[in-house]
């Protein structure tokens, strides 16, 4: 007997087809968006840090590595227990005028300029412009927190070259060693990194915020590549920027800045006190962060510029970090308020 019903075509069965598929995935992203699981893994999409891995916060660059995500406010409990508001320059804090109106300082930095796990009114940089606000009542002064988690020289200087340089700064503060020490992601230097073409990237900016795409990725990575853990004081392990190439990127950035008629300050990142916090008289973690204080000393010498040595400063107190066997790294508020006192004493615009 034959039916009296038209057999589907090919184009209404794809079609079909089709709809079903993303119909089935529209319903996954739903469930898992719902149940919020947890999606984070360190993994080579970020072969250069891998904790630098919150697709829902950075995106991937093909200069700087990653980037935050611009007019954002940060409140994954994954990626901090604070919030963090992102202007539309990708910064943390208000909005920046184009055209700056008085003195602009710039602080070109890591996590710890960015101000990791202390409230925007406590950050040093927000500290440092109400204590020159209140010392020069005759100008306008602006300090602009241009500090990204992860960055090294390297990235602060293309940074600053390419994109800050147009925000005319007055003075730029310049405060890396940290994230230039670190292991290397997969044993190449950041100057040798080669990442991704630019439609990859845009592909892959474009879909990491799913969170299918977050659990199809940590599925096959969790199969395929095992989290590998390197410490920070490994003496065999590539650093992310050579103590050679690290006092090159923060001379380009002090020439460039010149150059433009900005003020360079170079500025000395501290470390919990080894004999105050920890009772010790041996660290490699501190002997090598002070080797790289040391770069950063002699690069002050040969190009004849001003220096902020905050180790000095953090040094004669002992309540500046909240856990410095945990972290020796990110100072507390108490420890910004420091920082901000002893940049303010040598930056005072001229």
């Amino acid at each position: 007997m034959t039916s009296n019903y038209p057999t589907p075509s090919l184009a209404f069965k794809l079609t079909a087809s089709v709809l079903s598929v993303c119909l089935f995935l529209a319903l996954a992203e739903l469930a898992l968006r719902f149940i919020d699981p947890d999606l984070y893994y360190k993994n080579q999409f970020f072969p250069v840090n891998r904790d630098i891995d919150f697709p829902d916060v950075y995106k991937k660059d093909p200069m700087l590595f990653w980037r935050f995500r611009e007019n954002q406010t940060i409140s994954s409990r994954r990626f901090s227990d604070l919030d963090y508001r992102i202007n539309s320059l990708g910064m943390r804090g208000p909005e920046i005028a184009r055209t700056k109106n008085g003195v602009r300082i710039l602080t070109l930095g890591n996590s710890c300029t960015f101000g990791w796990g202390v409230r925007q009114e406590q950050i040093w940089t927000t500290r440092l412009q109400e204590m020159l606000k209140r010392g020069i009542l005759t100008q306008s002064i602006e300090v602009v927190n241009a500090g990204v988690p992860g960055y090294s020289s390297l990235q602060g200087w293309r940074y600053f070259e390419n994109e800050l340089l147009v925000l005319q700064p007055d003075i730029v503060l310049i405060t890396f060693a940290w994230n230039d020490e670190a292991p290397a992601g997969q044993g190449i230097s950041d100057d040798r990194q080669q990442p991704p073409g630019r439609l990859i990237l845009a592909a892959q900016n474009l879909f990491s915020r799913l969170k299918l795409y977050q659990f199809m990725r940590k599925v096959v990575l969790s199969a395929t590549e095992k989290q590998k853990i390197v410490a920070l004081d490994d003496p065999l392990a590539v650093r992310r920027v050579p103590p050679d190439r690290f006092k090159k990127n923060l001379t380009e950035i002090i020439r460039l800045a010149r150059r433009n008629n900005c003020r360079p300050v170079l500025v000395i990142p501290p470390i919990a006190s080894l004999h105050i916090y920890f009772k010790e008289s041996v660290s490699p973690l501190h002997t090598m962060h002070a080797a790289y204080q040391n770069q950063i000393r002699l690069v002050s010498q040969y190009e004849k510029t001003e220096l902020v040595d905050l180790q000095e400063a953090f040094d004669k107190q002992s309540d500046l970090w909240d856990d410095p066997y945990a972290d020796c790294t990110h100072f507390n508020a108490k420890g910004h308020g420091v920082a901000a006192q002893t940049i303010a004493e040598v930056v005072v615009p001229r």
